[in-house]
């Protein structure tokens, strides 16, 4: 008996985003969560940097790839067939 119910959850990120990843074999998504993770950090960055906005637009897109990517890996590798 698990002590907490899991409600499924909802993705915060466009079915366009979605539909694109889910169609990228696993190995390619793999390398895809570095990229966002650089891109994200990147991005942080220079808006530590000089208080733009389009630092953080750009850095908001990049953890929104990042989510779906890895929750495509998450629905691929937990789905029994």
């Amino acid at each position: 008996m698990k002590p907490f119910k899991s409600k499924p959850q909802e993705r915060p990120f466009s079915n366009k985003i979605a539909k694109r990843v889910s169609k990228i074999p696993t190995a390619d998504l793999e390398m895809w969560i570095d990229q966002a993770l650089t891109e994200v950090s990147r991005n942080l960055s220079g808006f530590a940097k000089s208080d733009q906005k389009a630092y953080l637009d750009e850095a908001l897109n990049g953890a929104e790839v990042l989510h779906a990517v890895v929750y495509e890996i998450h629905r691929r590798k937990t789905t029994t067939l």
